[in-house]
């Protein structure tokens, strides 16, 4: 059960058809109502309800990474899990990214490649895309394409989808693996929220050409975020954003000795990987991003979602995850 503490077989047969996660359980439980607990707030998206439930039961299907009846797949999640777990709990006890190894290092940026491909939301998008290029075929031809109709009705997409995890997660991970790692922090009274969707992008420094996206693994600004506890967040982050920094502090530095506070606290998180705390309304955007980003739940250590009630009030679209466009 990929998530989930216990191991499984090294064919994963005994894993079929059990409750698999696409968010670990090692990774939900830093959002528990109580640290160290089992349970946690969660907003439904598609119903605009808010409940409690136990951190077991967030971000799991049964079978979800089934093929052919077997687990082979859950394993390999749960073995990726569980190497990164420790190195995510030494994190959230030191409070700091400074001294980890390189090994250390390239499993969460791993983790990171995978975590982004293996959810429920990533998994709608792809299949988003086939149902999108149906109907647009059908409008302009006023015929519907058979192979694609048969296509999206024998769940090819899922298949197709969970087989290419691990090579997608090999050309995600160089791309995650040149970024500064960094880490945000807060603390319980303005906490970081986490969705069924957790690794979220953004581009605050490149405003793109108006035709191509500003959220690609390689175009320069990106930022991933991923947050590991209801205090921490980690980060890669393109270095040319900390690159600028340093150009404007030389400058600066240069007419006499001063720098923007903010650019001072970004160079001293990024060269000491202590965590950069982030005011309320920063913490607030890094909680929107999941909350754009989540598929269906947004999770949380308290009951507070008016942001997210009021983001798919206002947008309809924002009751799911992403989706791509096409004209």
């Amino acid at each position: 059960m990929a998530g989930n503490d216990r191991k499984s077989s090294s064919a994963g047969s005994d894993t079929v058809n059990t409750n698999q996660h696409y968010v670990p359980q090692m990774l939900l439980r830093g959002f528990a109502t109580t640290k160290g607990g089992q349970q946690a707030w969660v907003f439904d998206k598609c119903l605009g309800k808010t409940f409690t439930t136990a951190v077991r039961a967030i971000a799991a299907e049964p079978g979800y990474y089934d093929l052919s009846g077997s687990a082979v797949l859950d394993a390999a999640m749960n073995r990726a899990d569980a190497t990164t777990a420790s190195i995510i709990k030494s994190i959230r006890t030191r409070r700091s990214v400074a001294g980890i190894t390189t090994f250390e290092r390239g499993m969460l940026a791993t983790f990171t490649a995978i975590q982004m491909l293996r959810t429920r939301g990533y998994q709608e998008s792809r299949k988003h895309i086939a149902q999108t290029l149906l109907d647009k075929l059908y409008e302009k031809t006023g015929v519907v394409h058979p192979e694609l109709k048969e296509y999206l009705e024998a769940d090819r997409p899922r298949n197709e989808y969970l087989r290419a995890i691990p090579e997608s997660t090999r050309k995600f991970l160089p791309h995650v693996l040149t970024k500064d790692l960094m880490l945000f922090g807060t603390d319980r009274n303005a906490p970081f929220s986490i969705s069924d969707n957790p690794v979220a992008l953004n581009n605050t420094v490149n405003p793109g050409d108006g035709v191509r996206g500003t959220l690609g693994l390689a175009v320069p600004g990106i930022e991933i975020y991923m947050p590991i506890s209801s205090e921490l967040t980690l980060g890669f982050l393109c270095p040319s954003i900390g690159e600028q920094y340093e150009v404007n502090r030389d400058l600066l530095w240069s007419f006499g000795g001063f720098i923007r506070e903010s650019v001072y606290k970004y160079l001293q998180a990024r060269d000491t990987g202590r965590p950069l705390i982030l005011d309320k309304e920063n913490v607030r955007f890094q909680n929107s991003l999941q909350a754009r980003n989540a598929e269906r739940f947004v999770i949380s250590s308290v009951n507070d979602f008016a942001d997210v009630a009021e983001l798919i009030e206002n947008d309809a679209g924002a009751r799911f995850g992403p989706r791509a466009s096409a004209h």
